[in-house]
């Protein structure tokens, strides 16, 4: 079992555990399988596998509910799409080999959501939780039985925001953002997982017998509330977890490491969305953009662009993460 760290000071020092060796192939990047996108929300799928692919993921499969689901993506053919339930039986090999599965992005409330949420708890790996995943968790005595039955605690986190948290504790929305922290931690006690409780200081917490301390991130911008922010930060913790399974990062690290990741890439964005700048010259800036490991809270706040889209953090975390493994364009 990996070794649960609490954040350094600057929770991205872990990036470095993703330094590639020169030997090593898609299967040491991980495998990571997205369940969701049903009817009218394909794209939601399509955001969390893409920015899975962008942050690193050796591999990403896409079991799609919609009845018309396409069978590619082209924008991103790299991403395997599986129509279901006619790809039933390829998704739970996928999802028997994966090394993190995500759950929820688009994936409705019906009966084959639940099917499939019911899969993806009862498997042995990692597991991601988001969105309608956490809709259905609140209201089925059954699931919450099966995350809680669990084996490692510290093998599931669960990315609620203010909303979907109230009705996973059955309290109002007002009630969580009273007391953001003790919200998460009574989450994470409550479903025996890890917590990302999202918004404004996204709060991360674990339950206690993980001796783990509640992480509160520092960045991001009220620019990012937007559609598909939430699905896009799904993708990135997944990728990050299953690239982390043969570099030595936990779920932990890689939940704490992606919020701080989706933020920054936030940050840089709005940035250079509010630059007078050509594109060619924000292009050759996106190049050379990396964390400011001086920079403190409330320090050169980014200001909230209105209307950056979920779609472009892709690029801005690929940068990061590159320069971030790369200094001095190495």
């Amino acid at each position: 079992m990996l070794k649960f760290e609490n954040p350094p000071e600057e929770p991205w020092r872990w990036l470095k555990q993703l330094r590639r060796k020169d030997f090593e192939n898609k299967a040491h990047c991980g495998r990571v399988v997205i369940v969701g996108g049903e009817s009218g929300m394909v794209g939601a799928a399509f955001l969390a596998g893409r920015t899975a692919l962008f942050s690193g993921a050796g591999w990403v499969i896409l079991g799609l509910l919609a009845k018309d689901a396409p069978g590619m993506d082209m924008l991103h053919p790299e991403l395997m799409c599986l129509p279901l339930p006619a790809m039933s039986e390829v998704l739970m090999g996928h999802l028997r080999q994966a090394q993190t599965v995500a759950i929820g992005p688009g994936l409705g409330q019906g009966e084959l959501a639940q099917h499939w949420l019911e899969k993806a708890l009862m498997s042995n790996g990692r597991l991601v939780l988001d969105a309608d995943a956490l809709n259905l968790l609140a209201k089925n005595p059954q699931l919450k039985a099966l995350i809680r039955a669990r084996q490692d605690p510290g093998n599931t986190v669960i990315t609620p925001h203010p909303g979907e948290a109230a009705r996973l504790l059955g309290v109002t929305t007002e009630l969580i953002e009273h007391d953001r922290q003790q919200a998460a931690q009574n989450l994470a006690e409550r479903y025996l997982c890890l917590v990302v409780l999202k918004g404004e200081g996204t709060c991360c917490a674990a339950p206690r017998a993980l001796a783990l301390k509640p992480w509160v991130c520092r960045w991001g911008n009220a620019g990012m509330a937007s559609a598909g922010m939430g699905d896009a930060l799904t993708g990135l913790i997944a990728s990050l977890s299953a690239q982390g399974v043969y570099h030595g990062l936990s779920l932990w690290q890689a939940s704490v490491l992606g919020v701080e990741l989706h933020a920054r890439s936030g940050d840089e964005l709005s940035r250079m969305a509010m630059s007078s700048l050509g594109s060619d010259a924000i292009n050759s800036k996106l190049n050379h953009i990396t964390f400011d490991s001086k920079a403190e809270h409330g320090h050169g706040k980014a200001p909230p662009f209105n209307g950056l889209h979920a779609s472009e953090l892709g690029p801005v975390i690929r940068h990061l993460i590159h320069n971030a493994l790369n200094p001095q364009g190495q």
